[in-house]
């Protein structure tokens, strides 16, 4: 079942960002001990990062390529942060915030370290995008 938006292939024709090994997306979810969306999966199984676009001002990280990745920012965050293993970190620190995936409930958010972690570990920061669709429509304006 496709679940991502079909302007998304224009926006990432380009060869470099064909996913060549999905068995590392697997892999990699399997070692953060997760379940994600059918979109989270299909876009990852589909395409290989990292990614920028000027609509959302943050690196968009890979899974699993590249030395900072999901999967790496992901567990730096779960020992530095303490954050839960429901939480994917999805780009690079950048101004002291982060984008973070809530793989339960499908919600991405713009979190920050002055105040915002601590919001999201009690449940009380408000989602920026309420899917990962939404997130991807957004960040790729499509």
């Amino acid at each position: 079942m496709k679940m991502l938006p079909n302007e998304l292939n224009q926006a990432l024709e380009e060869k470099i960002y064909i996913r060549e090994d999905k068995t590392l997306v697997k892999n990699a979810l399997a070692r953060l001990e997760v379940k994600v969306s059918h979109t989270f999966a299909e876009f990852y199984n589909r395409y290989a990062g990292p990614f920028w676009e000027e609509y959302v001002p943050f690196e968009l990280l890979d899974l699993v390529d590249e030395e900072n990745n999901i999967e790496a920012y992901t567990l730096i965050c779960r020992k530095e942060y303490g954050f839960p293993k429901q939480y994917l970190i999805l780009s690079e620190i950048s101004a002291n915030a982060v984008l973070v995936l809530d793989t339960l409930t499908d919600n991405v958010y713009l979190v920050n370290f002055e105040g915002g972690d601590e919001l999201l570990l009690k449940g009380e920061l408000e989602a920026t995008w309420p899917t990962f669709s939404d997130f991807l429509k957004s960040y790729f304006k499509c």
